[in-house]
């Protein structure tokens, strides 16, 4: 056994200091299926630009000018994943394509030169298997996320190979090696309350088929296949799947499950929320199928395992221009509609599903607009994001979407329109699409409700206070938490209603109604009552979050907002306010209406400044500013309003 052992290890060790043989060839078609061509030629070309952009942000290490990097040189997350991520990109362009050095700004050889070899020998010489820290003193690796960095140094890697000197192979297979061993050594986690490990096994499962690609005669290799397989598996599994008889990759998956990640209703939480952003993260594991491929093999059942119902859930979220309806709110940047491109692709070409081909030209439509704004190539403009991996991000998102088109066989294009009522039982939303509008209620996580256009400027804006708003008390600090205290929800095939109760911290108390109607209509009834005697700064409540972006391809700057009439101009980031004490019709652009029988003290407060990447305007149905003394058992509001999206009705 002493000398098995030992045995392993010479062989690991040679294989990570060069002495293996070459990494898996990259096997792939001449080009991708007739009906495919088009949008890929359209995705490469917004790679070049994007590329372009990348690379005009690159710049020298300022403790050694033999290597470069897109940002401030330090260890953790947002110094290092652009960075890989731009790596990921830039080999496959080097690798792959018509490429257009004109449009990139840079010839093949200039960007392997000038680029991708000296940003790779920075990653690898700062990582903890390297000979020295980043500037803040610091190596990077061994961290919660550093396996799916470490993925994108090791692709990219493996695109342009032949074209790296050897001691940059060695450095590279050492990084991945000690990161897949990592990974491999570890049991997955799993939660379902507020913070999936959904996306984190999936991340983390990457890099061991990485290693694989890189180390293919390692005697580690089947470790990591193994260790593969069960890190993708688990990141999508339900608690019903404890007793799931059917048989995944030979074995029943009763058998394969370690706990869940995901609801029985394959709806997810991340970030303490209900997150449709995160219930595309399969995109991460399933996205490593080009890497099986492209070499020859089967890819495991287990990448398309739960994917497809994710992906339905999905499809009664989406908005004409690429975008997601958000029934909890949304914390990360609303305008992340290029992002979702590949997510359809790989719907498309791996599962085959019916819808993700016209979602794929939706996205790419988008992300046209958006990249023509802008001459340096970039997608999305600097007051849209926050991440600083957004970019670069897109980039190896772009790249694997042209992949994927090129292995292609045909792809399905059959869509059908989703109307109707969807309810979430374990998530507690509900919705109802019709054609001129999606209307929401939320009763878990966030208490939250909206009308939302079904059109490509959605107006409404995913604020967490939708259809509640906030109270502020008197010398305290923020809005009053909400706390629900019964919740009552039933629908029929076209129409839901929803009646909840609500608490602003011990103050006050709401009895909410939210009703969609089968025409479109969508009820918001709010009566409002304080519970002891209290003083307030401001009650704001009956809120429609309006977005009033400047920038944004699909809005114009600005809205125009009409109360009995009189009509006022609001200009994107004005910080203006109006007023009105007895609206009974207010109009937004002539989309949103909201009409009343009762007059209603009502508000639209515009924004100064970009929250989240989106500026958000509010629209207030029951507005009492400044200082006021409440009695308990007092009325604040008693309110039912009719809202419509769409054309207004006289």
């Amino acid at each position: 056994m002493i000398r098995i052992h030992c045995r392993i290890m010479v062989l690991a060790i040679a294989a990570v200091n060069g002495a293996a043989s070459p990494p898996m060839p990259i096997q792939i078609p001449d080009q991708a299926p007739p009906m495919a061509r088009e949008v890929q030629q359209r995705i490469y070309q917004a790679a070049q630009k994007q590329a372009h952009y990348l690379i005009g942000t690159v710049r020298p290490w300022s403790e050694d000018a033999a290597l470069r990097l897109l940002t401030d040189s330090k260890s953790g997350e947002h110094w290092i994943r652009p960075n890989a991520g731009a790596i990921e990109g830039l080999a496959f362009l080097h690798r792959f394509g018509p490429y257009d050095p004109k449009v990139v700004g840079a010839s093949r050889a200039e960007l392997l030169q000038g680029t991708l070899i000296p940003m790779m020998r920075y990653l690898v010489a700062t990582h903890l298997t390297g000979e020295r820290p980043t500037s803040d003193r610091k190596k990077w690796g061994d961290a919660w996320q550093s396996a799916h960095w470490t993925q994108m140094l090791g692709r990219g890697a493996w695109f342009v190979w032949p074209d790296l000197p050897p001691d940059l192979q060695t450095g590279v297979r050492r990084v991945v090696a000690h990161e897949a061993d990592r990974i491999a050594r570890t049991e997955p986690p799993h939660q379902l309350r507020s913070d999936t490990k959904a996306e984190e096994n999936a991340w983390n499962s990457q890099v061991l088929s990485v290693a694989v690609l890189l180390l293919p005669d390692d005697p580690r290799r089947a470790g990591w296949e193994k260790a593969f397989q069960k890190w993708a598996m688990s990141s999508f599994l339900r608690p019903a799947d404890a007793r799931n008889e059917t048989l995944v990759d030979g074995r029943p998956v009763r058998e394969q499950f370690t706990g869940a990640n995901i609801f029985d209703d394959f709806t997810l939480e991340n970030h303490n929320f209900v997150h449709p952003d995160y219930m595309t993260t399969f995109s991460l594991s399933l996205g490593c199928t080009p890497d099986f491929v492209m070499t020859g093999r089967r890819p495991p059942e287990a990448l398309l395992f739960n994917v497809a119902p994710i992906y339905e859930n999905l499809k009664w979220m989406l908005l004409p221009d690429g975008g997601f309806v958000y029934p909890n709110g949304q914390d990360w940047e609303l305008f992340r509609n290029p992002s979702w491109l590949v997510k359809h692709v790989l719907m498309a070409v791996w599962a085959r599903d019916p819808d993700a081909w016209r979602e794929t030209r939706r996205c790419l439509d988008t992300l046209e607009k958006m990249q023509a704004r802008q001459a340096d190539g970039a997608v999305f403009h600097p007051r849209e994001y926050f991440f600083a991996s957004t970019q670069s991000d897109l980039l190896r998102s772009l790249a694997n979407a042209w992949l994927t088109l090129q292995l292609a066989g045909d792809i399905p294009d059959t869509p059908k329109a989703r109307v109707g009522v969807r309810r979430w039982e374990q998530a507690k939303v509900i919705l109802n699409r019709q054609p001129g509008a999606i209307h929401t209620v939320s009763w878990g996580a966030k208490i939250m409700a909206q009308c939302v256009p079904n059109r490509l400027d959605r107006l409404v804006s995913p604020h967490e206070r939708n259809g509640v708003g906030g109270i502020r008390r008197e010398g305290g600090k923020g809005i009053l938490p909400l706390r629900l205290q019964e919740a009552v929800v039933e629908e029929g095939e076209n129409w839901f209603e929803a009646r909840l109760t609500v608490d602003h911290g011990q103050e006050m108390r709401a009895h909410l109604r939210f009703r969609s109607n089968a025409d479109g209509s969508f009820l918001m009834a709010e009566k409002l009552v304080a519970l002891t005697n209290t003083i307030t700064a401001e009650v704001a409540t009956g809120l429609i979050g309006i977005l009033n972006n400047p920038y944004w391809i699909y809005e114009q700057g600005k809205r125009r907002v009409a109360a009995d009439g009189e009509a006022v101009e609001a200009p994107a980031g004005k910080a203006q306010r109006w007023r009105w004490e007895t609206a009974r019709r207010i109009l937004v652009d002539e989309v949103l209406e909201v009409k009343s029988e009762r007059p209603l003290r009502a508000a639209y407060v515009a924004s100064d400044r970009a929250e989240r990447g989106r500026v958000t305007d509010q629209l207030i149905l029951n507005h009492w500013p400044g200082t006021r003394a409440w009695k308990a058992g007092e009325t604040l509001s008693d309110f039912q309003a009719v809202i419509r999206c769409g054309a207004p009705r006289n």
